[in-house]
């Protein structure tokens, strides 16, 4: 055997040895994604309270910490490149059960409240096959921008194209490039791939070890009728950790792959004008004040805290319905929100109730 040939072979193995063990040590840091796998018990997390509850305030940066979430709707993406305005707005703005969008305060639903919801049935560990998995599920075309977002951070979200290949054992390099979607008004930060980033399974520096080609025609979802129950709860921490609202109250059957609807009820003394609302989320989200969309957060992304911004809105004498959706695939889910003033201080001169 060639010298040459058996000295590269050595140094190889030697770096896949020192990989492989990389994560195993005692001074090794926890891997997220597997402390994510953990069943944490749900009220580490949050405290669930009662339909009358005395009023919460926001804590001290102003965070809104009192939501009523009902337990997570199935949606089995494989991965979040799907997650381009079109397909956030599409999922997002479905309506999986009656009043799901109401935006009369009398008829909100109470903590203890069930729906019966139809949604895909869940897939084996809710991920894709190992070849499909990386890149998630069929690319969707890039949509119309979101309306009513301002300040925009940063570049334009990517939209991959229609018909993009998806690899077997094969795709970092074997599936079309994404095309650059339209950019959406104020959304703040997309952190999806940028711009002519490969789409695709796991191998395939060129085409693919195993074959990519065409894609298979895909097969209409598998559908389950579930009983999902409305929840009330104060979070403990500033940022809402959903994955822990959905392994806590499902004893871990529900961890990826999943679609959280929640609302709240800010009410003020007198109307305040020319507020934004501020948020954060992961993955991609949707954000309604008083029935009006004011802020969608696309792509997959990781929770920030003022990530997005709004338009400036008016907060009303009374009661305002503040509700968000939020989608995520394999990996974490959580969000967060606050009110900023005009001139760009904190708002908390408001009380939060679940009614």
């Amino acid at each position: 055997m060639n010298r040459h040939f058996k000295l590269i072979l050595a140094v190889g193995m030697a770096a896949f040895l020192v990989g492989c063990g990389s994560g195993t040590g005692s001074s090794s840091k926890i891997d997220p994604q597997r402390y994510a796998n953990r069943n944490v018990a749900f009220d580490q997390y949050f405290t669930e309270i009662k339909a009358d509850a005395a009023p919460a305030k926001p804590d001290e940066k102003g965070f809104i910490r009192r939501w009523t979430i009902i337990e997570p709707i199935n949606k089995p993406n494989s991965g979040n490149t799907v997650f381009t305005d079109s397909y956030i707005q599409a999922e997002l703005t479905k309506q999986y059960f009656p009043g799901q969008f109401t935006a009369d305060i009398k008829a909100l639903p109470k903590t203890g409240d069930k729906v019966v919801v139809e949604s895909e049935a869940p897939r084996a560990s809710g991920r894709g096959g190992f070849g499909g998995g990386f890149g998630g599920g069929a690319p969707q075309g890039a949509g119309a921008p979101g309306a009513g977002q301002a300040r925009p951070q940063g570049a334009p979200g990517a939209g991959a194209p229609q018909g993009a290949p998806q690899g077997g054992f094969g795709g970092f390099g074997g599936g079309a490039p994404q095309g650059a979607g339209a950019p959406g008004a104020g959304q703040a930060r997309p952190q999806g791939a940028p711009q002519g980033a490969p789409q695709g399974g796991f191998g395939g520096f060129g085409g693919g070890m195993m074959g990519g080609g065409a894609p298979a025609a895909a097969a209409a979802p598998a559908t389950v009728k579930d009983t999902l129950t409305w929840h009330s709860v104060d979070s403990k921490l500033f940022n809402i950790k959903l994955i822990r609202f959905a392994t806590g109250l499902t004893e871990g059957k529900k961890r990826y792959g999943l679609i959280f609807n929640a609302f709240t009820v800010i009410n003020c003394e007198q109307d305040i004008p020319n507020v934004r609302l501020a948020a954060g989320s992961n993955a991609s989200s949707i954000w309604w004040v008083n029935g009006e969309q004011v802020l969608v957060l696309q792509a997959d992304r990781r929770m920030v805290a003022d990530d997005g911004m709004s338009k400036r809105i008016t907060l009303k004498k009374g009661k305002n319905l503040v509700r968000a959706a939020v989608i995520n695939g394999p990996g974490m889910s959580d969000m967060c929100a606050r009110f900023y003033n005009e001139d760009g201080t904190i708002l908390t001169n408001y009380t939060i109730t679940n009614m």
